[in-house]
């Protein structure tokens, strides 16, 4: 890992390789449900849970957090945790859930979707459309302005809910007012610079990028992999507004970037803001000043795309 050193200082103690298969996502996942159960809610948030029915009717846990004593209608964030699609939500996942919550003055909606290898696409892209669907038809019962729901994810997840704002008009869904992509993963394809130069970079890589697709793709046809891919589906006539992030020592980075461009290129309001010296995953590390900084532009777009929507 040649360049080690120009990770920023601050998150260099977590910049560890980190191996992806089978054996880790099940003992991985043993230790991210103990972590996420032992996460404690920051005061002035409240937290409850409902459960869905998901993909091919199976139940969804959703966790809702919401600033507390506010019975009033909020705007609605879907906030999609990333993982691989393999992993279950880690602590900094319910950690930025809780902030987003409290500093936006939204209700957030956190799926626990159906993870891969076991529930292969489109098994995570149904439940969150099914929890989409639910919070439309619930809205007034939720204390949720119809006209305020965003979605967002990071790694995975942002593929998911940028699938799910490129086909909200086909699955007749109330149009998305923005959409917030955290390193995305965005291309199936997988031949941008990035992906060929980042096959050892910390955390994540091309090499466990590939293998990644592998699961979530499961046997699909060639041909039918590019469903799953954003990169590749119609864009709708109207395009939520959108923010993306970037890492710059991420295999994932130019897709990013390069879904941004296509976006815009579509006529989209795009926020594209590439960090420097960081990782995938790198906000891991919640206390550093550089996740500090950046958490703050995510809440900034939230609370303007909420705020200028009808």
């Amino acid at each position: 890992m040649k360049y080690k050193k120009q990770i920023h200082p601050e998150i260099r103690r977590i910049a560890k390789i980190v191996p992806y298969n089978k054996l880790i996502i099940k003992c991985a996942n043993i230790f991210q449900t103990v972590s996420l159960f032992l996460t404690g809610i920051p005061k002035g948030v409240a937290n409850r849970n409902i459960t869905i029915a998901g993909y091919k009717g199976l139940n969804v846990k959703v966790e809702l957090f919401e600033p507390s004593n506010v019975k009033e209608k909020l705007p609605c964030l879907i906030y999609v945790h990333g993982g691989a699609f393999s992993y279950k939500a880690s602590a900094y996942h319910k950690k930025l859930a809780c902030i987003y919550a409290m500093k936006v003055k939204c209700r957030v909606y956190f799926p626990d979707y159906h993870l891969t290898p076991g529930y292969p696409y489109p098994a995570a892209y149904e439940d969150v459309l099914a929890l989409y669907q639910c919070i439309m038809k619930n809205a007034e019962e939720f204390g949720i302005d119809i006209e305020k729901i965003g979605i967002a994810g990071d790694s995975a997840g942002a593929c998911i809910a940028a699938l799910i704002c490129n086909r909200y008009e086909y699955e007749n869904l109330k149009q998305p007012c923005l959409q917030m992509l955290v390193y995305p993963l965005t291309d199936v394809d997988m031949q941008t610079d990035s992906m060929k130069r980042f096959s050892d970079t910390p955390l994540w890589n091309a090499k466990n990028n590939k293998r990644m697709w592998s699961y979530y793709c499961g046997n699909l046809k060639d041909e039918d992999k590019y469903d799953a891919s954003p990169m590749h589906s119609s864009l709708p006539h109207m395009i939520p507004d959108t923010y993306i992030e970037t890492a710059e020592f991420d295999c994932l980075h130019d897709e990013g970037v390069m879904y941004g461009k296509k976006l815009r290129k579509a006529g989209a309001n795009v926020e594209i803001n590439e960090t420097k010296g960081t990782i995938h995953g790198y906000d891991c590390a919640l206390n550093t000043r550089i996740a500090v900084r950046n958490v703050k532009k995510r809440i900034l777009f939230l609370r303007k795309g909420f705020n200028e929507s009808n």
